[in-house]
């Protein structure tokens, strides 16, 4: 399929301008166009080959009500993975309120590159902070202003624990707060995680899937659930 593709693309666009440029630079330098395709192929077959996708879809309930949804998608191409976290959330305390929250991680060879997070409540902005790995070194922005880490390392955060039960792992990064939060495993079979600020999030997992998160909030609490219907799975493999 992904080869039908290309190939069709290299069809439709073969004769632009952009094809008619690069075959005069390849007389310029003598290099061979169609050499220079094959070794496109060469490079980004495997990668597309070995691409994996996957999505999990969460309903979000309190009091036995339903109150949002919760989505999450991996995308893995070669050695780079993307995390991406959506949420929504409308309910009353005291007063309606409306959630939504974006969150995203990229992780190459195993490490933390790049990380977001935006979070609107009513319409307003209560949350917008990026992470980034500059050098050996990691800088924080939030509010216009930037800060850099301690540590230069991050091989986990928060968001990993949503796509991959932490049986070896110790403590994970917190983005939000900017600091690693312990892991530790529950007498229920859950891993406990506690912020700074009190909050506790406790995540349970089915067949190495994280089907249930329970978060206890100081003025509130919530269940994640996985639903298994809207669960899928792809793999180019």
């Amino acid at each position: 399929m992904i080869l039908f593709i290309i190939y069709t693309f290299l069809k439709k666009y073969g004769n632009q301008g952009w094809i008619r440029s690069n075959l005069k630079i390849s007389k310029l330098f003598k290099v061979n166009i169609h050499g220079f395709l094959v070794g496109l192929f060469v490079v980004f077959i495997p990668m597309l080959l070995n691409a994996q996708n996957l999505q999990l879809n969460y309903k979000i309930i309190r009091n036995g009500e339903e109150i949002g949804w919760l989505r999450l998608d991996k995308n893995t191409v070669g050695n780079t993975s993307v995390l991406l976290l959506v949420s929504e959330i409308k309910t009353k305390i005291v007063f309606p309120i409306a959630v939504f929250a974006k969150e995203s991680s990229t992780f190459e060879k195993g490490k933390l590159v790049c990380s977001s997070q935006i979070r609107r409540t009513n319409g307003a902005i209560k949350l917008e902070k990026q992470t980034r790995l500059m050098g050996n070194e990691y800088e924080v922005t939030a509010n216009g202003e930037k800060k850099k880490l301690s540590f230069s390392t991050i091989t986990e955060n928060l968001l990993s624990l949503y796509f991959q039960e932490p049986i070896a792992t110790k403590s994970v990064y917190c983005d939000n707060q900017q600091c690693f939060v312990k892991v530790a495993r529950t007498d229920d079979g859950g891993y406990k995680v506690q912020f700074p600020n009190g909050n506790v999030n406790c995540f349970y997992y089915k067949e190495g899937v994280c089907a249930k998160i329970k978060i206890v909030h100081s003025f509130y609490s919530v269940e994640v659930i996985l639903n298994p219907i809207n669960k899928s799975y792809a793999s180019n493999k």
